[in-house]
């Protein structure tokens, strides 16, 4: 009879020590909760979007200086540089917000 008590409570230990590591790893250092993020979506934020952004803010750009009549090199030049400033700003909240999945599989230059 003890013994199986004494199981049963090593069982209920390994449990709620189980559920309080798996929330650990959910919260961050400063007690905010962080979303998985994949690595299409991070290499798309970081290689893709700055590209996409850049060429939008030249055309917008150019828009607003042909509409302005200003010079319109000179407002997709500005458009463009205002774009590119915005898209480093967004990526930085986003890696901010996004944390690496701890479930992937890790390869190392020496397994290689």
């Amino acid at each position: 009879m003890t013994i199986c008590k004494n199981l049963e409570s090593d069982y209920n230990r390994e449990v709620i020590n189980l559920k309080i590591k798996d929330e650990q790893i959910k919260i961050n250092k400063s007690g905010s909760k962080r979303e998985s993020t994949n690595m299409l979506m991070a290499a798309f934020m970081i290689f893709i979007f700055p590209i996409i952004c850049i060429f939008l803010g030249v055309f917008i750009g150019g828009y607003i200086g042909k509409s302005i009549e200003a010079s319109i090199e000179i407002s997709q030049i500005l458009g463009g540089v205002v774009a590119f400033a915005l898209s480093m700003i967004i990526i930085k909240l986003f890696d901010k917000y996004s944390k690496i999945d701890e479930n992937t599989v890790k390869i190392y230059w020496d397994d290689l």
